[in-house]
């Protein structure tokens, strides 16, 4: 099956079932960040795992086989620098995915770009490896109606 009508139906049988992203990632045990990346087509799962998503969300074969599959993740700009082409590599990969996520707990809106801070530490990992830490912290911007 075609990603982006995969997506697109993976999406409304969620929204269809009253499911939200956390309650999907609580099925198979994982991060629900990762679980939206996995659902907006960019990630992907263990077949075991996406049959007990296809089950939840009443999802057929083919669409439930779509969880499995190896993504192709080219919707992003691409740079030469590693460090930036990284980090676009992560909004690429998981940007709808936080989108989504955020639209859920904040309501219509977006994460300000003035109001706002990041912050860079250098963590150890459980394996004691060097991690780049990066948070970023901007105020909910609400979508006015009128």
């Amino acid at each position: 099956m075609e990603t982006k009508k995969a997506r697109d139906v993976i999406k409304a049988k969620r929204l269809a079932k009253k499911m939200t992203i956390a309650q999907v990632a609580k099925l198979v045990s994982r991060n629900p960040t990762f679980v939206a990346a996995v659902l907006n087509g960019t990630h992907r799962l263990p077949p075991k795992e996406a049959a007990k998503i296809g089950k939840a969300l009443g999802l057929d074969k083919d669409t439930t086989e779509s969880l499995s599959k190896f993504p192709v993740r080219t919707d992003f700009p691409n740079t030469t620098d590693p460090f930036k082409y990284r980090l676009l590599e992560i909004i690429g990969v998981y940007g709808d995915s936080m989108r989504e996520q955020a639209n859920e707990m904040f309501g219509d809106g977006i994460m300000s770009a003035i109001d706002f801070t990041l912050d860079m530490e250098r963590v150890i990992g459980s394996h004691g490896e060097a991690r780049c830490k990066i948070t970023l912290n901007g105020k909910w911007l609400e979508y006015k109606t009128f």
